[in-house]
C-alpha cells in the first residue's frame, strides 16, 4: 500500500514538473525558477513548524505544498508571449495583464477538479497557491486585496519562495541580485509585505537558501 501511495506520488510529481517547465520555457526562464520555488518552499515551512505550531502543518502537509508550488505560474500559458517576455518596463495595460494570471491558473485547476476530483487536496493547495502567490500581508496584493492570514499559510510561503527567486535570477527585464541584497531588500519591506513569522523564517534559514 505505502508502495502504491509513493508511486503515485512521483506521477504526481513528475506530470507536474512537466507541466510548470511548459510554462517556464514559454516564459523564457531556465526551468530551474520551478526547482528553486520548490525548494525554497520546503526549507521556509521546514523553518515555520520548528518555530510554531500556529498552521497546523503536518510533513505531508509540507510535501503537498511543496509540489503544488510548481504549479503556481500555471495561468501563465494563456498570457501573450510579447508581454511575457519584454526586456523593458511594462506599461499599466501590460501590467493588468499580467495579473491575470493568478485567476486563470486558479480556474485552470479548478476545471480540472472538477473534471478529475473535486477533493484532490494536491488540486485545492495548487489553487490556493495560484490565485493567491500575489498577495501581500498589508492588503495591497493581488487579484483580491486578501489581508494577513486571510492568505492561505501555502501562498504566503510560494510568495515568499517566489520573490527571493525573482531577486536573485537573471530575467529578460533585470540582472540578477546576490542572495544578501536579495534578504536585505526583502527584510526592508522593498518587495512587498510579507507575514513577520515568515520574515523570521527567512533570517533564520537564510544560510540553507544560499
Amino acid at each position: 500500500m505505502a508502495e502504491q501511495v509513493y508511486e503515485k506520488e512521483k506521477s504526481n510529481s513528475t506530470m507536474i514538473n512537466i507541466l510548470s517547465h511548459i510554462v517556464e520555457f514559454r516564459n523564457g526562464e531556465s526551468g530551474m525558477h520551478v526547482l528553486h520555488i520548490q525548494t525554497a518552499t520546503d526549507i521556509l515551512l521546514h523553518t515555520l513548524v520548528q518555530k510554531t505550531d500556529k498552521y497546523h502543518l503536518t510533513a505531508a502537509d509540507i510535501s503537498l505544498i511543496s509540489t503544488a508550488s510548481a504549479l503556481h505560474d500555471i495561468g501563465k500559458i494563456v498570457i501573450p508571449e510579447e508581454i511575457l517576455n519584454k526586456p523593458g518596463r511594462l506599461t499599466a495595460e501590460e501590467f493588468a495583464v499580467i495579473k491575470n494570471h493568478t485567476v486563470a491558473g486558479a480556474q485552470m485547476l479548478q476545471d480540472l477538479g472538477q473534471a478529475i476530483a473535486r477533493d484532490e487536496p494536491l488540486l485545492q493547495v495548487a489553487h490556493a497557491i495560484c490565485r493567491w502567490h500575489h498577495e501581500r500581508w498589508d492588503g495591497n496584493g493581488y487579484p483580491d486585496r486578501l489581508k494577513g492570514d486571510e492568505i492561505p499559510i501555502a501562498a504566503q510561503v510560494v510568495a515568499l519562495a517566489d520573490v527571493y527567486d525573482a531577486l536573485t535570477s537573471e530575467r529578460c527585464y533585470k540582472h540578477a541580485y546576490d542572495h544578501d541584497t536579495a534578504l536585505r531588500m526583502i527584510l526592508n519591506g522593498e518587495c512587498g509585505a510579507f507575514n513577520p513569522l515568515l520574515l523570521g523564517c527567512l533570517r533564520e534559514s537564510s544560510e540553507q537558501l544560499r
